[in-house]
């Protein structure tokens, strides 16, 4: 008999556990493993916007993925995922081959909204696409430019407060654009006045009210005017990946794949969908946030090992009951600031401190440090702010 085959559909922050563990699920399931991603490492988002305040560099905040394929026996196959071909069990990559499966999961994440009319800009989600952007703050340096932000949800927002710290980049004049009446809408009232007041404070620009139609090599098009930008990084939210609804699964109207509560997707036992890209039952609001993904992980890993388990044993992978995914009551947020404090927010409960950013970075390190062995990630935050007071 064949060994079954487990096809792991993106290196995100939800699949890490599973694909740590490869080894020790093909030796007890009889199976192979073979990851499918177009990228060579995970940028973790966590790290990610302190990374573009220069507080980090690209080596703390990634996780290298071909360095666990080799340890956990997985094979590894770089490329982009655009179709899933049910009938034939096989996902469908950019270049026209096809990966078999008996079992796959995606997590593959999200895409923002509004892509189309924003080819010119960069782009947070997927994620690895904002090394664009830390690419134009290193060559910008003292010279002045122009960088607007399209969204001021937390994304957008802790961007702007990171970047605008940085006190090697003087002549960078930052806008944000946000189409609500206040920065984070998403956050509690007194972090987006906050935040609001801190970037008017450092000489940024809060556009309230305001709402992108695109973005080109011209700039940002408003209604009735275009805003000059050397650089814009387009913030606007979630939306999700088109491949699911092709392949004939349930999504919502945000094309969000829907699953059960075992992150099993309600038409398919077969295929299971994880982080941002998955709406999961009952939890349909749950907003697309890495913490959520990094709690699904383990869920995850369980949940595929079941379903191989139940091939196995020539049981239908759809009718076996499985973990179900349980996320936090209230999820814990950490924003950073680009000051040497951090926001803690749980629900309507924010607060603010120095020692919650010792906090921040305390558990941002240890989260990575399990997935690749590397010298412990440092802050600077000493060096850069004796730099900025000179």
């Amino acid at each position: 008999m064949s060994p079954l085959r487990l096809l792991i559909v993106g290196g995100g922050h939800a699949s890490l556990p599973l694909l740590g563990h490869a080894r020790r699920l093909a030796e007890a399931e009889g199976a192979t493993v073979t990851l499918v991603s177009d990228r060579s490492e995970l940028w973790y988002s966590g790290m990610t916007p302190e990374w573009l305040g220069g507080v980090y560099t690209q080596t703390d905040v990634t996780i290298p993925l071909a360095p666990i394929c080799e340890r956990e026996g997985v094979r590894f196959v770089q490329a982009r995922a655009v179709g899933l071909d049910r009938d034939a069990r096989e996902v469908v990559l950019a270049d026209g081959r096809r990966e078999p499966y008996d079992v796959v999961a995606f997590d593959i994440g999200a895409v923002n909204p509004g892509r189309a009319d924003a080819e010119a800009a960069v782009w947070t989600k997927p994620l690895w696409r904002i090394e664009a952007l830390g690419r134009f703050l290193d060559e910008a340096g003292g010279a002045r430019r122009h960088l607007v932000i399209v969204g001021g949800g937390a994304a957008g927002t802790e961007t702007a407060l990171n970047v605008t710290a940085r006190p090697d980049l003087h002549g960078l004049s930052v806008t944000v654009l946000e189409p609500g009446q206040r920065l984070c809408p998403e956050l509690p009232t007194r972090v987006g006045a906050w935040a609001a007041e801190t970037l008017r404070r450092r000489g940024a620009t809060v556009r309230l009210g305001t709402r992108a139609e695109g973005a080109d090599a011209g700039g940002v098009h408003l209604p009735g005017e275009v805003l000059p930008a050397d650089a814009v990084l387009w913030a606007t939210g979630s939306v999700g990946p088109p491949l699911f609804g092709d392949a004939g699964l349930s999504v919502t109207e945000r094309g969000l794949a829907r699953v059960d509560v075992g992150l099993r997707s309600v038409d398919d036992g077969r295929v299971f969908v994880a982080g941002d890209s998955a709406s999961v039952a009952g939890r349909e609001a749950l907003p697309r946030i890495g913490v959520h993904a990094v709690k699904q992980g383990p869920v995850l890993r369980e949940n595929v090992a079941q379903a191989l388990r139940a091939l196995g044993a020539g049981h239908d992978p759809a009718r076996v009951p499985l973990r179900p995914f349980r996320p936090y009551p209230v999820a814990p947020l950490l924003l950073s600031t680009g000051e040497p404090s951090a926001w803690w927010i749980a629900g309507p409960v924010a607060l603010k401190s120095r020692l919650l950013l010792r906090l921040k970075h305390a558990v941002d390190r240890r989260w990575i440090e399990r997935y690749r062995s590397a010298d412990t990630a440092g802050s600077r935050w000493d060096a850069r702010h004796a730099a900025a007071r000179g």
